[in-house]
C-alpha cells in the first residue's frame, strides 16, 4: 500500500503514513476502488529515444582528436617518424573504442521503450541491463521537458517524470534524447494529466 499524499510504501495495516502524517483510508474504501479497476492494456503513447550519430559521439571524438593531436605533438619534437607511426597507431586504436562505443551506445537506444497507457507508464530496457519500471500516474507530481543547446541543435530533448516519493536518482522516469521534444512532451503531460 502506498501514501495517497507522498507515495511512500507503507505497511497494509498502516493507519497514517511515517513519512508525512496523512491519514491512510479504510480498507472499505480501497475495496470500493478495487472494484473499480480500469482495464489498462492499450499503449496510448509509445516513446523512444532517438540515436544521433552527432549528438552521441561528438563528446568523444573532440577528446580523441586532442589526445591524437597532444600525442603528435609530444613524439613529433623527438623523431618526425616516430611521431607519425605513433599518431597513426593512436589513431587506429582510438577508432577502434569509438566504433565499439557508437555500437553498443545505438544497441541500447533501440532497446529503450516508454510505453503510456491510460493509467501508467512503463519504462524498460532489454540490452545489456535488463530492467523494468512501472510508475502510476497518480504519483507522478511534475513532468518537465528539458533540452541542451546542443540538443536543440540536433532537435533532441529530455522529458523527467518526477514521482511523489522523490528521494533519489533512482525514482520517477528521465526519458533521454526524444526526437521533437516539444510535441511529445504536450502528449505526455495531456495523458499523465499532470
Amino acid at each position: 500500500m502506498f501514501c495517497e499524499k507522498c507515495g511512500t510504501k507503507l505497511s497494509d495495516t498502516a493507519e497514517f503514513c511515517t513519512n508525512c502524517g496523512a491519514h491512510i483510508s479504510s480498507s472499505k474504501g480501497e475495496q470500493k476502488e478495487t472494484s473499480k479497476k480500469i482495464v489498462d492494456d492499450e499503449i496510448q503513447l509509445h516513446v523512444k529515444p532517438t540515436y544521433k550519430f552527432g549528438y552521441m559521439a561528438l563528446p568523444s571524438l573532440i577528446t580523441y582528436a586532442a589526445l591524437i593531436i597532444i600525442m603528435g605533438i609530444i613524439f613529433g619534437t623527438a623523431d618526425s617518424m616516430i611521431g607519425i607511426v605513433v599518431t597513426v597507431i593512436l589513431f587506429l586504436i582510438l577508432s577502434l573504442i569509438l566504433g565499439i562505443q557508437v555500437t553498443i551506445n545505438k544497441k541500447q537506444y533501440e532497446n529503450y521503450t516508454y510505453d503510456f497507457y491510460k493509467t501508467k507508464v512503463i519504462y524498460k530496457d532489454s540490452f545489456l541491463n535488463v530492467s523494468e519500471k512501472e510508475v502510476k500516474y497518480k504519483y507522478i507530481r511534475e513532468v518537465t521537458m528539458r533540452q541542451s543547446f546542443i540538443q536543440r541543435y540536433f532537435n533532441l530533448g529530455n522529458i523527467i517524470l518526477f514521482t511523489n516519493a522523490e528521494t533519489g536518482l533512482g525514482n520517477g522516469i528521465f526519458i533521454r534524447n526524444i526526437s521533437d521534444v516539444g510535441e511529445i512532451y504536450k502528449k505526455v503531460k495531456e495523458i499523465t494529466n499532470v
